[in-house]
């Protein structure tokens, strides 16, 4: 009987007050799992990519020690980098559920301790269906510290049909320290961040801080000198310059999407794209492609980024990717 050591991968936010570092529970690592990911075909995403890129995968694979899960002709497969800072020696993986109780099998099962910056090699099911018979499309991790003064890590709804490599990350240390991830999609040279995602679920938005920063500045700005009383004042002040107009006809000030405006769209994966579409209007064009692995995917073409989807049997299509 085949052994099945599943899924070591990174999903986004977590425990703690719905996204952090929480405390451990005793019996969460004795609870064996209902959730585990049956092998699915394998498109093999890789033979899409660059030559370059696959040839990097490849010698990443070759190289790569720590394997999860058997090889075979039907399985998915993902890199998984640690870079929290600290050895990692127990991993969970399942779908994105609010049952934080049942996180199912622990995958590493004692195959080794991944120290950080080590990579692991993962083979899955990328065709895992729920309980409707719909495609998985969102997966939250959990990861258990070799220090066991260190408590668990969690992050969640993540992407993991579409990622080829994922980076598992603290931002800041201690007890204040957030989990969060980056992840490269497809033939994507360029990681995708799921910081500002997390961030917003925790309410911490660093605009606030910013205008606090404006209001000092504004508050230190010297006093102007009062003028000469035996000059008369001008009866002809100069001319303010009028706004210039930048509505392009759609009712949107801004002509075109810039990085802040993908960095707004990366707030919205897990989100359904009308959100998205209701913050930053259309995308120049879309497209849909089947894909056996993840159903129907879409994309949708800004100037400066692109945004996949997923679109369920229902027609309910979720923001996926931002790149």
């Amino acid at each position: 009987m085949k052994k099945r050591y599943v899924i070591l991968a990174a999903l986004l936010l977590a425990a703690m007050a719905a996204a952090g570092c929480g405390k451990k529970k005793a019996d969460d690592t004795t609870k064996d799992a209902q959730v585990t990911v049956a092998p699915a075909e394998n498109t093999d995403a890789a033979s899409a990519d660059s030559g370059t890129l696959v040839d990097m995968q490849k010698s990443d694979e070759e190289n790569i020690k720590n394997v999860i899960g058997d090889k075979t002709d039907t399985a998915s497969k993902l890199i998984i980098v640690n870079g929290t800072g600290s050895s990692i020696k127990g991993l969970y993986v399942r779908p994105t559920t609010d049952d934080d109780d049942d996180w199912g099998t622990e995958l590493i099962n004692g195959l080794f301790t991944l120290a950080d910056g080590d990579k692991a090699l993962y083979y899955y099911d990328g065709s895992a269906k729920d309980a409707d018979g719909n495609a998985v499309t969102s997966y939250d991790i959990r990861i258990v510290y070799e220090d066991e003064d260190l408590t668990d890590c969690y992050f969640r709804k993540l992407p993991l049909t579409m990622i080829t490599q994922i980076t598992l990350r603290m931002d800041g240390t201690g007890d204040d320290a957030i989990p969060y991830a980056t992840y490269l999609t497809g033939s994507s040279k360029k990681e995708t961040s799921t910081l500002s995602e997390v961030k917003a679920r925790l309410g911490l938005d660093d605009s606030e801080g910013d205008s606090e920063s404006e209001d000092d500045e504004s508050d230190v700005t010297p006093t102007p000198e009062p003028a000469d009383p035996t000059t008369a004042p001008s009866d002809d002040p100069s001319p303010t310059q009028a706004p210039s107009d930048n509505n392009n006809g759609n009712g949107s000030t801004d002509t075109d999407p810039d990085d802040a405006s993908a960095d707004i769209a990366k707030k919205y994966i897990g989100q359904p794209l009308s959100s998205l579409t209701a913050a930053l209007g259309e995308a120049n064009g879309s497209d849909y492609e089947n894909e056996p692995e993840t159903g129907e995917t879409g994309y949708h073409y800004y100037d400066t980024f692109t945004v996949s989807t997923t679109v369920d049997e229902s027609g309910n299509e979720v923001v996926a990717g931002v790149w």
